[in-house]
């Protein structure tokens, strides 16, 4: 367990009981109302579901709705606690899991490494810069090998200073600390405004068995990826 605050930080997966903490976590930020929903379903989908709404009166059913997915073998991603104080939140799952990753000009696949991603992370206020995101990053890592992930990517913002409740897609020195390295860099002609994004991968250790041990970083990050075949 990595030190936080006076206690001890512990990171557990996310459960249907546990959804509460998310809100907990996001509270007075960006995310109080995504729920974790926005990078998994496009507008049409969120529309079709009921849940485009990220009003009060929507709140409900979008909790019941990343409740749903937590339930799942994989969950949804993984919630971090200063002893029973929930203070993060990442999340996490197969690239498919996520419509707008997916599907975005900003996320394309690099080539055909089989990655689950990370696209967010939010640590609550007051807890910020102790390194809880690290410690949420890197066992994102291991959580997804004894899942059978070949490899863990997410796409952070490539530099420059941020409030931190808008550097919720991490930042490319964030993960640089959590061994990850860059695969890519910030793609051209896309639109203005648009946050400029990095891809960054660490390799899961393949053939890790349940109980076993934790994923050996330095290896994960020294591998090298798999280039489409031409």
């Amino acid at each position: 367990m990595a030190a936080a605050g006076n206690g001890k930080l512990t990171i557990r997966p996310l459960t249907a009981a546990r959804v509460d903490d998310v809100k907990t976590v996001t509270r007075g930020t960006w995310g109080a109302t995504c729920w974790d929903l926005f990078p998994r379903f496009n507008a049409k989908e969120q529309r079709v579901m009921g849940i485009r709404d990220q009003g009060p009166t929507n709140e409900s059913r979008r909790r019941a709705v990343l409740a749903k997915l937590a339930r799942r073998r994989h969950s949804a991603g993984l919630v971090a606690y200063d002893g029973t104080e929930p203070i993060g939140f990442i999340s996490l799952g197969p690239r498919l899991d996520f419509s707008r990753i997916a599907n975005s000009k900003a996320t394309p696949p690099v080539d055909d490494v089989d990655a689950w991603v990370i696209p967010c992370i939010t640590v609550r206020r007051g807890y910020r810069g102790r390194g809880a995101a690290i410690a949420m990053i890197q066992a994102a890592v291991d959580h997804a090998a004894r899942h059978g992930a070949a490899a863990v990517e997410a796409y952070p913002r490539a530099s420059g200073r941020v409030h931190d409740d808008l550097a919720f897609i991490g930042t490319k020195s964030m993960f640089e600390k959590a061994g990850f390295r860059q695969i890519r860099g910030v793609l051209p002609g896309l639109p203005k405004g648009w946050a400029p994004r990095v891809t960054m991968r660490a390799f899961a250790s393949r053939g890790l068995k349940k109980g076993g041990g934790a994923p050996n970083r330095a290896r994960r990050a020294a591998s090298a990826p798999r280039r489409r075949s031409r």
